[in-house]
């Protein structure tokens, strides 16, 4: 098992972040790994809603299934995976910070069989992207581009 954690601060409203980060029709634009998102049950976004993550993972195209189990805005999101490659969890802090929000990004992912070989290198990976797709985040928001 492996816990990864990211931070960025963006110089928006909590609010706005919350609401840009949590809508699964956004993930795209800001996560690179994700070549699509979508709602599965209807919407609002709540806990126990179902989201479909289609990404490309480690040049694989995977599909991730979640639950929402915490969505308190403007506060914190997180969700489990239901089904994917491994057992993942995700959750997202939202904390104001001097001039904007201070987002804490945290995966937790069990790789078992074949990638447990990997392990490392599953980890650096998706740090490196949470990373990235954080940056994104916060180029969008502050330029005015979400």
């Amino acid at each position: 098992m492996f816990t990864i954690t990211e931070h960025v601060d963006i110089r928006r409203e909590r609010g706005e972040v919350f609401a840009f980060l949590t809508d699964p029709a956004n993930r795209a634009r800001w996560d690179v790994s994700v070549i699509s998102e979508e709602l599965l049950t209807p919407p609002p976004v709540t806990v126990g809603s179902a989201i479909r993550t289609q990404m490309n993972v480690m040049g694989r195209p995977v599909s991730f299934d979640w639950r929402v189990t915490t969505f308190q805005p403007p506060r914190a999101m997180a969700a489990t995976s239901t089904s994917g490659t491994m057992p993942t969890s995700l959750r997202f802090s939202f904390a104001e910070h001097e001039d904007g929000c201070r987002v804490t990004a945290t995966i937790e992912a069990s790789p078992a069989g074949m990638l447990r070989l990997v392990e490392p290198i599953v980890a650096q990976t998706a740090s490196s992207t949470l990373a990235a797709g954080l940056a994104r985040a916060r180029e969008l928001l502050e330029s005015g581009s979400s």
